[in-house]
């Protein structure tokens, strides 16, 4: 089993997908390779990296990302009808108040 550094295995990645790409023609295959992290690249040609603890978090797609924008706008616009709320009994009460002193004046 050849034992390679992220950084070594990332050129031969790169590689394989031109390679798949450029010579055999190959687009799907290209695609599926460089769709594979750098771990399962690894796994699926044995090798084994010299320093695999550096994991990075897979960055959300664009529609993951708009998806979670909209989750969040609603969520913030509930707390605002919350707020709004909170606001319109306050004042209520204020009201409530102010005209229980002026009538025993």
């Amino acid at each position: 089993m050849k034992a390679l550094t992220r950084e070594q295995l990332e050129k031969r990645k790169e590689k394989a997908v031109r390679f798949a790409r450029d010579v055999r023609e190959d687009d799907e295959l290209a695609d599926e390779i460089e769709g594979e992290t750098l771990e399962e690249y690894a796994e699926h040609r044995r090798i084994r990296l010299l320093n695999p603890t550096r994991r990075m978090t897979p960055m959300p797609t664009r529609k993951e990302m708009l998806e979670r924008i909209e989750e969040l706008e609603a969520e913030n616009e509930g707390l605002q009808d919350r707020l709004d709320d909170i606001a319109d009994l306050a004042a209520s009460e204020e009201e409530e108040e102010s005209g229980d002193s002026g009538e025993n004046n």
